[in-house]
């Protein structure tokens, strides 16, 4: 026992130096990026639909969301902490920005040792929420509440079960069920299989006791936190609104209006275009060759701790990577990567222990994949060293960033609301709902945006009836020839009703 002390000692130690090296490079790079930069689109549907839960709608019932309705309750609890403005979203930003590499570095610690484990954390540092400006959007904290989830579960069932943990864990799920419920789903299905491993498992792994008890505790968690919830909207006749904009428009007309096609490396493109997206056939070849040691593990020495950890992280990734198969662009490719950094760190270690090399063979090659990492992270230049110089701050009551053009955008506002008194509201189309937030005035129709293909005819007609009940004092339009393309009654109904005014580049009524 006391020969042991020393060790844990040693490792809580070296926990401890790489978990503040991970801060201190967080606070470094986020502290002077995180309120810089703006988007009129995502973040302000976040921001304006958070606005409305405030003013007591629920979303999904009175106004359409494509997300789940947690995310805004959290951001709605920003607010009230810290005021209603941008500046209070990306406090939310920051701390997720700090959290994940922490969660990923602790993941990976339950597999690997602490310069494995920082090798994983570090890449999400860079690649993540910089890229987006360092907005909380439901994604990413869906992110985040499933790493947490992951890491709890984790420890919940191992070598020693904690059944509290696994109580703690799926509260945690019922959380990312929540916040993005893709995400929840994934998460639930990995935890199944490492449930059913570590009861089939040929060595069994745990006892049936012990094995309930978690999983048991596990279920009472993630009903706990969903249970109440979903009663509410029950009795508050959400659930039909939620059912047809969470599940049934994403299945039949999402994956048609915004899909993006997968992209593939082909024969005769420039090296240049093979090589920005060799990305998304290179993250699936590293889970075959993981799925493919980790099966010849099994065969040999059957499924121990250490191989159902394993399964359990590459059922997550593979999971998580579905993300970015309807909408494959850069920006989903970021929300598949944190389980794939603990893959790779994983991965790196146990090529280097199936080596008989020399040790000092493995430390050069070690520097020399270390170099490789630093000058794929070298692509982030761009993202991380801006010239904020040129940025100025947004000094609107809901305002708190900088951002370019600042006072062009701040006239803009101003000359809004004057041409819309505060108890008017405003139309901004197709997809600007930043300026109801930052203008303070109302959107008169439940959606905060317009998306080619999303409404039928029908709803489109809904629409414009909503506006005709609470006519706007301004409409925006940016630019004419879209609305008018994929909207055609709505955009013949603001010219019926409205004229441009060109100083101010908005309609008001005639």
């Amino acid at each position: 026992m006391m020969a042991d002390m020393p060790s844990a000692r040693s490792r809580t130690m070296d926990d401890l130096v790489c978990l503040s090296l991970l801060l201190a490079l967080c606070l470094g790079i986020g502290l002077h990026r995180y309120r810089f930069g703006i988007d009129y689109s995502d973040e302000g549907c976040l921001a304006y639909g958070t606005g409305r839960v405030m003013e007591g709608q629920m979303p999904n019932r009175d106004f359409v969301t494509l997300q789940p309705p947690l995310s805004f309750y959290t951001a709605a609890a920003m607010f009230k902490l810290f005021g209603t403005s941008l500046a209070s979203l990306r406090i939310l930003g920051l701390g997720i920005y700090m959290a994940l590499p922490l969660l990923i570095y602790g993941i990976t610690r339950q597999m690997a040792g602490p310069i494995l484990s920082l090798a994983a954390a570090i890449p999400s540092l860079f690649l993540g929420l910089p890229y987006v400006r360092f907005v909380p959007l439901a994604i990413w904290q869906g992110i985040s509440a499933t790493a947490v989830a992951v890491l709890l579960y984790l420890r919940a069932l191992g070598e020693t079960t904690r059944p509290r943990l696994a109580l703690v864990a799926g509260v945690m799920t019922a959380v990312s069920i929540l916040l993005r419920h893709d995400q929840g789903l994934y998460l639930a299905l990995s935890i199944l299989l490492y449930t059913a491993v570590a009861r089939w498992a040929k060595a069994g792994l745990v006892s049936r006791g012990a094995l309930g008890r978690v999983f048991g505790m596990w279920l009472g968690g993630m009903a706990g936190g969903l249970l109440p919830l979903v009663v509410w909207w029950g009795v508050a006749g959400a659930w039909p609104e939620m059912f047809r904009q969470l599940v049934v428009f994403p299945l039949t007309t999402y994956s048609k209006t915004s899909a993006l096609p997968f992209p593939l490396i082909r024969s005769g493109m420039p090296l240049a275009v093979n090589a920005s997206v060799a990305p998304y056939s290179v993250l699936p070849l590293i889970g075959v060759l993981v799925a493919l040691w980790l099966w010849k593990q099994i065969r040999r020495n059957g499924c121990q701790w250490g191989e159902a950890r394993l399964l359990f992280i590459l059922t997550w990734s593979a999971l998580f990577y579905c993300q970015g198969l309807t909408r494959s662009d850069y920006y989903h490719l970021l929300t598949v990567l944190p389980p794939f950094f603990i893959l790779c760190a994983w991965g790196w270690g146990a090529l280097l222990d199936g080596m008989s090399w020399q040790r000092s063979a493995k430390t050069a090659l070690s520097v020399l994949a270390a170099a490789f990492l630093a000058c794929f992270l070298w692509v982030t230049k761009p993202v991380l060293m801006r010239d904020f110089s040129r940025q100025d701050k947004v000094a609107l009551e809901r305002g708190g960033i900088n951002c370019p053009e600042a006072a062009k955008l701040m006239r803009f506002v101003r000359n809004i609301q004057k041409k819309a008194p505060p108890d008017r509201s405003i139309l901004c189309l197709p997809y600007e709902p930043m300026y109801y937030f930052l203008c303070e005035r109302r959107d008169p129709t439940r959606w905060n945006y317009l998306w080619p293909g999303d409404q039928t005819e029908e709803e489109r007609l809904v629409f414009i009836q909503e506006a005709q009940r609470d006519p706007p004092a301004v409409v925006l339009i940016f630019p004419d020839p879209d609305v008018r393309r994929f909207a055609p009654e709505i955009y013949n109904y603001v010219l019926s009703n409205y004229k441009p005014d060109f100083e101010a580049r908005f309609y008001v009524p005639k």
